[in-house]
């Protein structure tokens, strides 16, 4: 999938600019109905954990999940994004 094709939450969490979780998270995903969307949000400039209940209801609301065909291929993207944020990342923002 093209950067650009991603909906703002990941291109968001690509972009070593841009803050963290005190837990060094950037951002969290799961799926429902084979819709991916974040559990971790900008949200007023901050970055929020949701739950998953409104995690959804959000993605839904605004049109920003990433859908596809199974569940597998959702947590196989999702786990090649947490890839592409890890090398997108400087290191020494990911360890102490």
């Amino acid at each position: 999938m093209d950067i650009d094709k991603l909906p703002a939450w990941a291109r968001r969490a690509l972009d070593p600019d841009t803050p963290m979780t005190e837990a060094r998270e950037t951002v969290r995903t799961m799926s429902i109905d084979n819709r991916l969307f974040p559990t971790i949000r900008m949200i007023g400039g901050k970055l929020v954990k949701l739950k998953p209940e409104q995690a959804y209801d959000m993605s839904i609301e605004r049109g920003d999940y990433i859908q596809f065909d199974s569940e597998a291929e959702a947590t196989a993207f999702s786990k090649k994004l947490s890839k592409m944020i890890d090398r997108k990342r400087p290191m020494i923002m990911q360890s102490d």
